[in-house]
């Protein structure tokens, strides 16, 4: 028995492009597992990192200076073993350096030029991973800045109006035969300082798996942060929560907590009960259960 789920982002498209690409995520994650539970997070995390439809790899967002800064994730919850990359720049697939980061390093976060080095070390190539519509989207923002002083721009897409183009956080669960895994990328909010560091490679924050729940979160990072919502998340279900509920009482305490707060999750347990929620206008999820799409699934909406 096995299970993905993998999220688009908070204020991602849901239309037929976005769903069919989480889809296609899912499913070469499932093709992965015959290898290990990390190669199934990694192959459903660089389907995304490659597809400009998201706030990750190709596709990223840009800081205020222009560039793209990604973080990446990746936390495997039969040994607790955590790998992670903050801030690394021209790398195509930063899920596949935060995995490294695990398995081929003593450390469990490398961030900037330090992690950019370690890549290249590891025979990652440069490449450019500003997507056209970002670059023009950060043009249009910086002249209303100098005009007006502010952008009005959305922090995880980069666009006036997202509309059913929009991008954010990628982020996956992955349940194996008891066995559970977390792997999540971004190219953090739009505009941010050069630098900023999002949820993301922050375990406890917006990653968490053991052999009890797997979680990964999207939204505001610094809001994911300070509440510990992941481990939040792993603690009510240690004690019996349904995923699905703790999933609802984490998005509920994260709004309380830090009002306006804007975000979402998804989680799974060591008994293949999920839930996901979120408290913005969109948040696509798919559900991937035993190689085939389970229905049309459907997170909650927190209206709080």
């Amino acid at each position: 028995m096995n299970l993905i789920i993998v999220h688009g982002g908070v204020e991602t498209g849901t239309g037929p492009p976005y769903l069919e690409a989480l889809g296609k995520a899912a499913l070469a994650g499932y093709k992965a597992l015959s290898k290990s539970l990390l190669d199934a997070a990694e192959e459903t995390i660089k389907i995304l990192e490659d597809d400009p439809l998201f706030n990750a790899g190709y596709g990223s967002v840009l800081n205020y200076d222009g560039e793209v800064e990604m973080d990446a994730a990746v936390m495997d919850g039969r040994t607790s073993g955590f790998g992670a990359v903050a801030a690394i720049t021209g790398v195509a697939h930063p899920i596949s350096v935060a995995r490294l980061v695990l398995e081929k390093t003593s450390h469990v976060l490398l961030a900037g030029p330090g992690a950019t080095k370690f890549a290249r070390s590891q025979g990652f190539p440069e490449v450019n991973c500003v997507y056209p519509e970002m670059l023009a989207a950060w043009k249009r923002a910086r002249e209303k800045i100098a005009l007006s002083g502010s952008s009005r721009a959305c922090p995880y897409t980069g666009l006036d109006d997202p509309g059913e183009r929009a991008c954010d956080t990628v982020g996956c669960v992955i349940f194996d035969r008891g066995m559970l895994a977390a792997a999540s990328s971004t190219g953090g909010s739009f505009l941010k300082m050069p630098g900023r560091v999002g949820d993301t490679p922050v375990p406890g924050g917006g990653i968490f798996a053991s052999g009890n729940c797997a979680v990964v979160c999207t939204g505001l990072g610094e809001a994911f942060i300070e509440t510990l919502t992941a481990k939040y998340v792993d603690s009510l279900v240690r004690d019996g929560i349904h995923p699905r509920e703790a999933a609802e009482r984490a998005m509920k305490r994260l709004h309380r907590l830090k009002k306006g707060a804007v975000g979402g999750l998804v989680a799974v347990d060591s008994k293949m009960r999920y839930g996901a929620a979120y408290n913005c206008r969109r948040f696509p999820v798919a559900v991937f259960e035993n190689g085939v799409v389970a229905g049309d699934y459907k997170p909650v909406k927190i209206k709080e």
